[in-house]
């Protein structure tokens, strides 16, 4: 992937055989208060373990490795940037002294990227993100190409990037769906006033990704959950939070949709089970409480999402959604309930042991098990996705095959189970594909280049610590996490990539650091820090 193609330019033949590696979120800030300790809001403590790594890429791609850094490498929306309008971000001079203070914090970070990108012919790109969107202003690219000090290193100014045959094809993933953090006009994510362009600030980065920053100076990890939305309503409880007033709606809009559809065990699929038909006029009968129990009854949101309801709060959110919408928090349900009964050990974001949500009424003619394909609305969002991104792009012969995001922070974990039911056939054990019983394209998920928590990480260690919501929020840090971060890696090809490998370098049994298949790792407080 040549630093031409970041742009949407033609490469040159043979540029396939190369290793492509792609990191995400790794959120570098502020760094450190004058006192030399870490700030709360921030995530990138690791530049010992970024430079190991990125010497160990090196060696295993021979010097022929694309890294590229698929959004939010920097934390560039920030909160000091205050206008009259909150649907107004930061001004391009603004974003610039963001960019030089986050430079400066991460000096030596920087400093391995440099490094990396000058070493054989290795190429680095910088993906724009929701949260280092900036990046697209033209003096903030500048600026950040230059820290990079090679002409092997370049933003993607086309909001994504794509393989010189366009078969493998990044974003950040902000875009996809309906995400709360979606630009109108991407990749210009601006917008003018009073003759002066802004960021354009998403009404999600109004409403929970601000909540989410005034709890994180108490709650450190706050923002280091995935899914990033557990992390929000895991502070909502720490803090005790009874009532949001006016933002509950779009708040539990944000909760709702979020959907981690990568926790569940997947079957394998030829095709023969379709999915159900649920009885949208029952659905919408119901009114808001259907949205309310949308929400299994341990879910700490709920609460709240319960008294938004009482409050009457509901109404408007439950007329705006559209078919499309309900059949996915349909389909999600289902998904979730049948997990539950089937007592599915690999959940991350729900306790396996917790009660079920009730499915959606089905109408008749799609009642039974040969109905039970619950995974059509996420097949639509990510088929419709990779449609408009190809329509996009310049025809070189091969459809996308590999399409890769993060912007979740929860990466999709290896669906073993299929290979021991594959009876020989081809499957995908990392990532899916929207298209039914097919190989390809595949659609993967590379989690966080940061160390992160789930639910059920933070259930067990609230299990073995004693501790209430409030008492282990209070107490984790990011080093308190599993030590592990995530990538996506794509092998050298000829014709076709083969399925992406989701990869990660952990701590090793010996203390030093290693490449791995599976993380392995879970979080732990140090003893001192349990009553």
């Amino acid at each position: 992937m040549s630093l031409a193609a970041a742009a949407g330019a033609a490469q040159p033949a043979g540029d396939t055989q190369r290793l492509t590696a792609v990191i995400a979120d790794l959120h570098m800030g502020h760094g450190r208060d004058a006192g030399g300790a870490w700030l709360a809001s921030e995530d990138f403590r690791w530049a010992d373990e970024f430079e190991r790594f990125l010497e160990a890429l090196d060696a295993e791609g021979g010097g022929a490795t694309d890294l590229i850094l698929n959004g939010d490498t920097f934390e560039l929306a920030s909160s000091d940037c205050v206008h009259d309008d909150p649907e107004l971000g930061c001004t391009e001079p603004e974003a610039l002294a963001e960019l030089e203070r986050v430079l400066a914090a991460h000096a030596r970070a920087i400093d391995a990227l440099a490094a990396f990108a000058r070493a054989g012919s290795n190429r680095v790109v910088l993906v724009p993100g929701d949260r280092d969107a900036a990046l697209l202003f033209p003096t903030v690219r500048a600026r950040a190409e230059a820290a990079l000090g090679s002409d092997r290193a370049a933003v993607a100014a086309g909001g994504a990037s794509v393989a010189a045959d366009g078969q493998v094809y990044v974003e950040h993933g902000h875009q996809i769906g309906w995400r709360a953090d979606r630009f109108a006009n991407w990749p210009e994510p601006f917008v003018e006033r009073g003759g002066r362009r802004h960021l354009e600030r998403p009404w999600g980065a109004r409403t929970a990704g601000a909540l989410l920053q005034e709890h994180e100076q108490r709650y450190p990890v706050a923002d280091n959950f995935a899914d990033v939305a557990a992390g929000l309503s895991h502070a909502l409880a720490a803090a005790e939070a009874t009532d949001l007033g006016a933002e509950a709606a779009d708040l539990l809009h944000y909760v709702l949709f979020r959907m981690p559809w990568q926790q569940f065990r997947l079957d394998l699929d030829i095709g023969d089970v379709q999915p159900p038909t649920w009885d949208l006029v029952s659905v919408r009968t119901q009114g808001p409480p259907f949205l309310v129990d949308s929400l299994p009854d341990d879910d700490r949101f709920k609460p709240l999402a319960q008294r938004a309801l009482e409050a009457g709060s509901l109404e408007a959110l439950m007329g705006a959604l559209g078919d499309a919408e309900l059949n996915a928090l349909c389909d999600y349900r289902a998904a979730l309930r049948r997990s539950r009964r089937r007592l599915e050990r690999y959940l991350t974001q729900n306790d396996p042991l917790g009660p079920p949500v009730a499915e959606c009424p089905r109408l008749p003619d799609s009642r039974g098990g040969q109905f039970d394909y619950f995974w059509r609305s996420r097949d639509l969002i990510y088929g419709d996705r990779l449609e408009a991104v190809q329509a996009g792009l310049p025809d070189r012969g091969r459809p996308i095959a590999v399409f890769v995001h993060g912007h979740t922070q929860l990466v999709d974990w290896r669906q073993r189970i299929l290979l021991s039911t594959s009876q020989g056939r081809p499957v995908i054990v990392d990532g899916f594909s929207p298209v039914r019983d097919a190989l390809a394209p595949v659609v993967v998920n590379g989690g966080a280049w940061q160390r992160t928590i789930t639910p059920v990480q933070f259930l067990r260690l609230q299990a073995e610590s004693g501790l209430s919501d409030a008492g282990l929020m209070r107490t984790l840090r990011p080093e308190h996490l599993a030590p592990c971060y995530s990538f996506v890696q794509v092998d050298p090809y000829d014709v076709t990539p083969a399925a992406p490998r989701i990869r990660y370098w952990r701590e090793a049994d010996s203390g030093g650091w290693e490449l791995a298949a599976v993380c392995d790792r879970e979080p732990e407080l140090p003893p001192g820090d349990t009553p």
